[in-house]
């Protein structure tokens, strides 16, 4: 993430409802936020997001910090940096075209840091929907998007420990410590908040999404942590650099007590000014290219809250959490029509990228690199 420096002064925050640190016991699901009481604002910070695919070199040669620490300083080159580094390692550690046997010891491990606090008990994924969204577009998209956390399985509560499914890779995260894997569940529904908007702000996202709880006060299910999902319409942008830098971020929010923190993660719709920044195709499995590209953006950025929800959790050293580690790389490909895909969720094909293994041993997708990078763990 580049900024952990940052993030220091941040750490008397209170850790509330179904949020544990790695060295404690697993803890039953409970709300203690209350319905209708779940207002907070921006803490200042987040991660760099899910980077674009046309980097630019816009260093000011500090790549821990991002420059002055803040996200927005957070540039291009500083994702292009950490990616360029681990592949310089194997390289120089490797003959070349030697291929890392599987099982090994990945480049760049990634491990716990500060009090090593994950998501657990259930979890709530709630979209957000902010813009000129058609009541089409947003059933489609809760659809597609839901259908992933959905096929985790029949229950309400569905357990990411799931073999096959795209957040298995994050079972290790838990397990390794003796923790139960979270279960998730998506809370679909119709509602859009501030159609008119526009240009939006970091800070803008966390004012949206309280519009939305104080319109939809008992939209949290009981029993579990809300991890709201900002989705702006192709209306609306993403100022601090959707398109250009990122193509999604997740944060967290405190209350003006500072005694609940609340992940959250922003990503939205796009035309096609931004399909070869945060598409990795121009057809489509499921016949919208902006809404499967925002479905593997989703996934990164859920994974990345659920092992490193308040950035002090697992990453590794130059700053890099989880999905960061394997960003924009897919494994085993398929096709249907012109189409790639990587994995079948329920009925629906997608192309979802790699997330990183906390073992740090190198998987059969990840030899010719080093990593552990998998797909579904």
């Amino acid at each position: 993430m580049n900024f952990r420096r940052a993030l220091i002064i941040f750490s008397a925050f209170a850790i509330t409802a179904n949020v544990t640190a790695a060295v404690s016991a697993d803890q039953p699901s409970t709300n203690t936020h209350g319905h209708g009481s779940l207002n907070f604002h921006y803490v200042g910070i987040r991660s760099h997001g899910y980077p674009v695919e046309n980097w630019q070199d816009q260093s000011n040669g500090d790549d821990n910090s991002g420059g002055n620490g803040s996200p927005q300083a957070d540039t291009l080159n500083n994702d292009k940096s950490w990616l360029t580094q681990l592949a310089s390692e194997f390289k120089r550690q490797n003959k070349k075209g030697y291929y890392s046997p599987v099982g090994s010891p990945a480049t760049k491990p990634i491990s716990c840091h500060s009090s090593c606090t994950t998501l657990t008990g259930t979890i709530s994924l709630i979209p957000v929907w902010v813009g000129n969204w058609s009541s089409g577009d947003v059933t489609t998209w809760n659809s597609v998007l839901g259908n992933i956390v959905t096929s985790l399985g029949g229950s309400s509560a569905n357990s990411v420990a799931l073999a096959g499914h795209v957040f298995n890779t994050t079972t290790l995260y838990y397990t390794s410590q003796s923790m139960t894997p979270p279960s998730l569940q998506w809370v679909s529904n119709l509602a859009v908040t501030a159609p008119t908007a526009t240009s939006v702000s970091d800070a803008d996202v966390a004012t949206y999404i309280n519009t939305f709880i104080a319109a939809n006060p008992t939209i949290v299910p009981d029993g579990t942590t809300p991890v709201f999902i900002y989705l702006g319409a192709s209306s609306t942008l993403l100022t601090s650099g959707f398109g250009t830098t990122y193509c999604g971020w997740h944060t967290y929010g405190t209350s003006t007590s500072g005694i609940a923190n609340i992940p959250y993660i922003a990503l939205q719709d796009f035309t096609s000014t931004y399909y070869k920044t945060c598409a990795p195709q121009t057809s489509s499995p499921n016949g919208n290219v902006g809404l499967d590209a925002m479905a593997s953006v989703m996934v990164h950025e859920v994974d990345e809250t659920l092992t490193d929800p308040f950035f002090t959790g697992w990453y590794d050293s130059t700053g890099a959490e989880s999905a960061d580690k394997c960003v924009r790389t897919y494994g085993t490909l398929h096709t249907v029509g012109t189409a790639r895909y990587n994995v079948q969720l329920g009925s629906l094909n997608y192309l979802i990228q790699q997330n990183w293994l906390e073992n740090n041993l190198v998987t059969p997708t990840g030899t010719s690199s080093g990593t552990a990078c998998s797909v579904t763990g």
